[in-house]
């Protein structure tokens, strides 16, 4: 203690304000020992407080598990009928029937003519020997130019198959009366021999002299149907040598006429 009072001499505070201080300081705490111990002694529970606001909504709970299945209702009644579906492809064609018997001849179309006929002029006709001397002229038709021998020539005749072959009538020139014509109608092929349909001499001087025509006359009703499946037709003619002019004997043309049956 008289450290404390030497130390406050030598620093100039006196006695009096050292006691002051001194019960300054026990007042001070005094007063803080008493608030202390008045905090810390609970008082009587005062009124209930107003309730406060509803707290947030908390999060949704987990989904619970799902309960069995309920038994089946009833049915329901029939529902209407739905539209028709498109049409599927067509199928495959079937196999094809036999051919069924054959019908009854139809008429003749439009146009048909049952007889007819074909013109075989003299430049269609060729010489049967290669050195013979044929001479075609359009004025004279054909002439022969052989020395003192008639002139054999021979043409192919194109006839409509089926046909059946009614006459043949040739046309020439005779102003002469020491030769005779030949008008020949033959048929034939590779393995059968060459047969004659028909054939008709003119016979020097019979009829009048010029222009003359003349006709077969007893066609082989056997071989006057066409079948050129199997035979070729042709016509020969022999034209004689005249030892006055080659114009006294001249050829001109051949018209066969052939008909279809009814």
């Amino acid at each position: 203690m008289i450290n404390c009072v030497r130390a406050m001499a030598a620093t100039g505070i006196t006695t009096g304000k050292l006691v002051a201080g001194i019960v300054i300081a026990i007042l001070v705490s005094s007063i803080v020992s008493i608030v202390v111990s008045t905090q810390l002694i609970p008082g009587r529970e005062g009124p209930q407080g107003e309730r406060g606001p509803a707290g947030a909504t908390g999060a949704t709970g987990a989904a619970g598990a799902t309960g069995a299945t309920g038994a089946t209702g009833p049915a329901g009644a029939t529902g209407a009928t739905g539209a028709a579906g498109t049409a599927g492809a067509a199928g495959a064609a079937g196999a094809v029937g036999a051919t069924g018997p054959q019908g009854p001849k139809g008429e003749r179309g439009f146009g048909f003519e049952q007889q007819g006929n074909i013109s075989i002029g003299y430049s269609a006709f060729v010489p049967e020997n290669y050195n013979d001397n044929a001479s075609y002229d359009y004025v004279y038709g054909l002439l022969n130019y052989n020395t003192g021998s008639p002139l054999n020539c021979y043409a192919s005749l194109q006839l409509p198959q089926g046909a059946t072959i009614t006459n043949a009538t040739f046309y020439f020139y005779d102003n002469n009366d020491n030769g005779d014509f030949l008008f020949d109608l033959l048929r034939g092929n590779t393995t059968d021999t060459w047969r004659e349909i028909d054939f008709v001499w003119k016979i020097s001087g019979e009829g009048t002299p010029g222009y003359n025509h003349i006709s077969l006359d007893d066609i082989n009703p056997d071989l006057a149907t066409v079948d050129n499946n199997n035979y070729h037709y042709y016509l020969y003619i022999e034209i004689p040598r005249s030892s006055i002019s080659v114009l006294y004997y001249r050829f001109y043309y051949a018209l066969v006429e052939y008909e279809f049956p009814a």
